[in-house]
């Protein structure tokens, strides 16, 4: 396919650019007989958004027509590639390594050292990651609380405080735990998406910090293992307010949080994501992200 032009995406585009991704999602869930609801448009054009203006955006065009795209955001030292999408008529057809090659490479221009991805099951996308050095690191689960499990989880644990969340707060916790203050991310989470972010003591001493909205628990992060159950049960909590379930996506490493969701009758839920990466970063038994476009 000499035709191909590689380039950077427009902003005007990014319509387009959504258009691609929610045909190969659908595509994705067929092909694997899953019976899943597509991400919802408007809430992946603000990522969409988000992601253009912060991180690295290209897009592979044949005459004229968009029919691959590939982003990601560096955080400090940090590269995470937060998406990447071929039409589905050309997925294995060798459109996506040059496209993915060239976000990875702008990526060290900007000074990333250390590579991931949140991936599907698509294993023609997997091979494209190994080739270019992201390696098995764990999986990503996700748990859903349903109403029942809710009503039961216990009493806040005695001395535990909830405040509002403070920007400062936020970025120094992540410096320790994700490796990168990522002040463009928590702007966007508490400023534009409006996020409820909140942030948790234990007798005057900093635990750690949790979002939420909707169904949605995440990120959330914490310093020590002894406040991860505080946490986790303070937050789900507060989110089971808002939301009849509550969806926590645990990565395989995040044994604590594992164990809390078994604990209080979480159920497994939908496929089993994994995360690929060239070295091994933060503390991420600490961790819940996002999800997969900005981890």
């Amino acid at each position: 396919m000499t035709n191909i032009i590689y380039r950077a995406a427009r902003e005007e585009e990014i319509p387009a650019t959504l258009d691609l991704f929610l045909e190969a999602v659908e595509h994705l869930y067929r092909h694997h007989n899953l019976e899943m609801l597509l991400p919802p448009r408007p809430a992946v054009e603000v990522a969409y958004r988000h992601i253009f203006r912060t991180g690295i955006f290209r897009v592979a065009e044949i005459d004229g027509r968009i029919v691959a795209i590939a982003h990601a955001i560096v955080r400090d030292a940090l590269w995470f590639l937060s998406g990447f999408w071929a039409r589905p008529e050309l997925v294995a057809g060798g459109v996506g390594g040059r496209l993915l090659r060239e976000v990875w490479r702008e990526g060290e221009e900007r000074g990333a050292q250390k590579f991931f991805v949140w991936s599907s099951m698509d294993q023609t996308a997997i091979a494209s990651y190994l080739k270019v050095g992201m390696l098995p690191g764990y999986q990503v689960f996700t748990f859903v609380g349903q109403p029942a499990a809710l009503s039961n989880l216990p009493a806040a644990p005695q001395g535990y405080t909830v405040e509002p969340l403070s920007f400062e707060v936020a970025c120094g916790i992540d410096r320790e735990v994700r490796e990168t203050r990522r002040e463009e991310d928590h702007r966007f989470w508490l400023s534009e998406v409006k996020l409820e972010g909140r942030q948790v003591r234990h007798g005057g001493r900093l635990v750690g910090y949790y979002y939420f909205k909707g169904e949605a628990f995440g990120p959330a992060a914490w310093m020590e293992t002894e406040g991860a159950e505080a946490l986790l049960t303070l937050g789900c909590r507060e989110a089971a307010t808002q939301s009849e379930t509550v969806s926590l996506r645990v990565p395989g490493i995040n044994h604590d949080t594992i164990r809390f969701a078994l604990k209080h009758g979480f159920r497994l839920s939908g496929t089993t994501a994994h995360l690929f990466t060239s070295a091994p970063f933060g503390r991420m038994e600490h961790y819940l992200p996002s999800g997969p476009s900005l981890f």
